[in-house]
């Protein structure tokens, strides 16, 4: 354990600065025996001589004192940043965010989110993680996590509490030369005999089964891929068709491939994108102004 303050660090500064005990406690408007006593107490702690005292001069820093000069600057630097780190993290100006995402959802929205935020809070540090949706689970429940953004998938409302950022309609995918990419909508019913592209997360799969089945459909899987880009590689190669609910701004895959999104004609469950936190656990700080920013962000649409 430490033994010496901060406040002897600060007396001794001031002396070795200004020559003498007497302008040292006019500076600092405190009394000369204050600060003789923190000296001397600073001095019989580790056996040094900080300073030469000389009558009529004040006093004189030893070869001792002029070392140790710098280790207490240091020091003290060192404090007044940790202050101000502590009135800005109690001002909700600083601090740090640990921030999953839905891997398929990241790369949309993670980057945007993380530099809207960041360039008005330049001193939140925003920890951010792509995941599944079984790591989200864990991360918010450990409290690993402080907030993520997903699908309302295997949320379990008791453990979980979830504010509702926006609905995601599904959409079929095929391939841009499929004789029906061209359709305005293709109905479900339509697409029984051919084979499917399945995105193969565990709740994922669980949520495009049910969209299928709730159509009356079963097809066979030709093609199982964890990855999104994969499975769109694999509709656009002719596979099969499969359904996803975000919509990239380019057709192309990256094989150079080209898919098509086309509206389901059934009416089907949307499925909820939503931002999730411990049960119990209210936001605060700068975690409730980034639960702020994200819902603002997507206000206006998703």
């Amino acid at each position: 354990m430490v033994k010496f303050t901060l406040k002897q660090c600060a007396y001794f500064l001031a002396v070795a600065e200004h020559g003498g005990i007497a302008q040292a406690a006019r500076e600092l408007a405190i009394s000369q025996p204050a600060i003789a006593q923190a000296l001397g107490k600073l001095e019989d702690l580790y056996g040094v001589k900080l300073f030469v005292r000389h009558h009529a001069r004040g006093v004189e820093l030893t070869p001792q004192g002029r070392a140790f000069r710098r280790t207490a600057r240091a020091l003290l630097d060192e404090a007044q940043r940790a202050e101000r780190d502590a009135v800005a993290i109690a001002a909700n100006l600083a601090g740090v965010i640990r921030f999953g995402c839905f891997h398929t959802i990241a790369p949309f929205y993670m980057p945007q989110l993380i530099k809207g935020f960041c360039d008005i809070h330049r001193d939140v540090d925003v920890e951010a993680s792509e995941l599944s949706q079984d790591a989200i689970v864990a991360g918010v429940a450990s409290g690993d996590l402080d907030l993520a953004l997903t699908y309302d998938m295997a949320l379990d409302g008791r453990m979980f509490d979830t504010a509702t950022i926006a609905r995601l309609e599904p959409f079929i995918l095929v391939g841009s030369g499929h004789p029906l990419a061209a359709r305005p909508s293709i109905s479900l019913a339509e697409m029984a005999g051919e084979p499917f592209v399945m995105f193969d997360g565990p709740s994922s799969r669980d949520y495009f089964r049910s969209v299928l089945a709730s159509c009356g459909i079963d097809p066979p899987v030709a093609y199982h891929s964890h990855s999104m880009e994969s499975v769109r590689c694999a509709v656009a190669n002719g596979l099969g068709f499969s359904l996803s609910v975000m919509r990239p701004a380019h057709a192309a895959t990256y094989d150079g491939g080209l898919v098509t999104s086309v509206p389901i004609a059934e009416d089907v469950d949307p499925i909820s994108v939503v931002l999730v936190q411990r049960q119990g656990r209210k936001a605060e700080g700068v975690v409730a102004s980034f639960q702020e920013h994200c819902c603002a962000h997507f206000a206006g649409g998703f």
